[in-house]
């Protein structure tokens, strides 16, 4: 599909350089980059809300430091 955009120019150098090292053109280059970043944001979509270890309630009150672990593992 053919349409006009307005590109800031730090992406449109990213997009040649990629399209330049790939030997693609730049349309397929912009097309690869902003795949990329579709599909980056549904990743950390699904990453933000799933943890592979159990999550427990607890007082929120207490911050978990690296000095209160070493005075934990010091015990």
């Amino acid at each position: 599909m053919r349409t006009t955009l307005e590109i800031d120019d730090q992406i449109m150098a990213a997009a040649r350089s990629l399209a330049r090292s790939r030997g693609i053109s730049l349309g397929a280059a912009v097309s690869e980059l902003a795949r990329r970043g579709l599909m980056r944001s549904v990743t950390t979509q699904v990453d933000m809300h799933y943890s592979p270890f159990p999550v427990m309630a607890g007082d929120e009150s207490v911050l978990v430091t690296d000095e209160l672990i070493a005075d934990l593992r010091d015990d």
